[in-house]
């Protein structure tokens, strides 16, 4: 028999918890890359119009859908979409937002840690030294060689994998106050505590030459390039940028909500959530990875390394950078430690919404909720570990076509199914700020239209590519994606016949 829902113990907590899922290695590495290779400044004029448009809407959205399904007894999708239709389409529907996260900590907890790892070597002074040489390639060499040598896998990846998968299972176990609260109350704050000391030593660091100084990195990413500003790519990339920053469409923060207490203020915690995430984002983000790559190997490097994409940024030039600084292990251990608190809430995040599934539709007990969801998980890391070409197409089909998809389902049930007024009563229900009924509006019209564009021009942009892609690493994670819905469709079907 399922054990009573369990609520946060402080709404500090909660708060916390909810950023600690949104905020991950995307905020560190992924932002700013976009923001030096899209027009610097420009591109937060696409980036902030998103998040007011669509990002911090989407947000309210799944706290009024988790806070309202929890009343209930419902904490995912499944059940809280069920509740609205009262039938099987929208359980059925709900469950992508159980399918999504899921099937991306498959791989996302493999990458986690690397970091684990990767800041274990930098403390015991096992990293590799900078190539004293102008050319950036030459110079990160022995880091690419080390990153492909480490990731082949080796033996110490694979160590370091399984010590991340039980700390996972381990925290899960514990429960939401005992486990995922007190790991946020703990992780957040030295987090933002380890940024910001990484970004004071990057700022505070001796030129090597004398035009490159970290001041002339962060104008360099944050001068705008007004010609940029119409491109739609721009757009798609800057609105793609919020979506996924703030964990919206995979339904993690609706069940993180869905243990709030009844007259919570979902409202402000909405906006709190949002607002940590993109203080780490914009502030920390823009001041670590892109000034110390400037700091040491020059403007003309950038556009390689911001373009080369997140793992050259975080796994080659940073520990390169922090590396050539006295002390440079221990800063090269705290860049990593960062990295791993930010992927650790995330993947525990990811895999809550299939806990919360067992326990609430399939009625199993805490333990062997976690237990199933860590055996599925340890199954889909292993794939992801040893079969080329398996994380891509999880990355594609359940890291952005999926959420993007379900953001649009969930708009159009808690907006027009649900009902403008139920929303906007629901938002405000024990709130100290009062959302006007425009809000509604604005999220079921302009949001919506927003994330159907965004949707089309993804898809259009990549669908061709990876449809025409074959090998055994893409078939086994189609028929990975196919039978994990299949599952989870059956016993969606199994438990509403049994609660009928």
């Amino acid at each position: 028999m399922a054990r009573a829902r369990e609520h946060w113990g402080s709404r500090i907590g909660v708060v916390f918890a909810a950023a600690g899922n949104a905020v991950g290695l995307g905020n560190l590495l992924r932002f700013p890359s976009k923001v030096a290779l899209y027009g610097g400044g420009a591109f937060i004029i696409p980036y902030l119009i998103s998040l007011i448009l669509f990002g911090l809407p989407l947000m309210w959205v799944e706290w009024v859908a988790g806070r309202y399904g929890g009343k209930r007894g419902h904490g995912t999708t499944v059940g809280i979409l069920g509740l609205i239709t009262k039938n099987n389409l929208g359980r059925l529907l709900g469950i992508f937002g159980v399918a999504a996260p899921v099937l991306i900590v498959f791989y996302y907890i493999y990458i986690e840690s690397w970091t684990l790892g990767y800041a274990f070597h930098s403390l015991i002074g096992q990293m590799p030294k900078p190539v004293p040489t102008s050319e950036t390639s030459e110079a990160l060499k022995p880091f690419a060689d080390f990153l492909k040598q480490y990731t082949s896998p080796s033996l110490e990846a694979y160590i370091f994998f399984w010590i991340t998968f039980l700390l996972n299972w381990y925290v899960l176990h514990r429960g939401i106050r005992r486990g995922i609260e007190l790991v946020a109350k703990v992780g957040m704050p030295l987090l933002l505590l380890m940024g910001v000391a990484l970004a004071i030593v990057i700022f505070t660091s001796k030129d090597p030459t004398p035009e490159w100084s970290a001041i002339r990195g962060l104008e360099y990413i944050w001068k705008p390039d007004f010609s940029r500003i119409l491109e739609g790519k721009v757009w798609v990339e800057a609105a793609g940028q919020i979506f996924f920053t703030l964990s919206l469409g995979m339904g993690a923060i609706a069940v993180y909500a869905s243990y709030v207490k009844e007259k919570e203020d979902i409202a402000l915690m909405g906006v709190a959530t949002a607002s940590t995430n993109e203080f780490v984002e914009i502030v920390l983000g823009s001041a670590i990875a892109i000034p110390a790559a400037f700091l040491f190997f020059g403007p003309a490097s950038i556009p390689e390394l911001a373009g080369a994409g997140t793992f050259r940024l975080g796994f080659m030039s940073m520990p390169a950078v922090l590396n050539s600084l006295p002390l440079g292990f221990f800063w090269s251990f705290v860049w990593f430690m960062l990295l791993f608190i930010a992927a650790f809430t995330s993947s525990i995040a990811l895999i809550q919404p299939l806990i919360t599934f067992l326990e609430d539709e399939v009625k199993l007990s805490h333990a062997k909720a976690v237990a199933i969801s860590m055996i599925l998980v340890l199954i889909g890391a292993h794939l992801s570990i040893f079969v080329p070409g398996y994380i891509d197409e999880l990355d594609f089909w359940a890291g952005s076509f999926m959420l993007l998809f379900f953001g649009i389902v969930e708009i159009i049930f808690f907006i027009w199914l649900f009902g403008p007024d139920n929303f906007i009563r629901e938002l405000n229900e024990g709130s100290v700020l009062r959302i006007p009924k425009w809000v509604a509006y604005l999220t079921g019209t302009v949001s919506l239209a927003f994330l159907v564009i965004i949707l089309l021009v993804w898809t259009f942009q990549n669908l061709p590519s990876v449809i025409s892609q074959t090998g055994l690493g893409v078939w086994l994670g189609r028929a990975t994606i196919f039978l994990f819905l299949l599952m989870l469709g059956y016993l969606t079907i199994l438990s509403s016949r049994e609660e009928g």
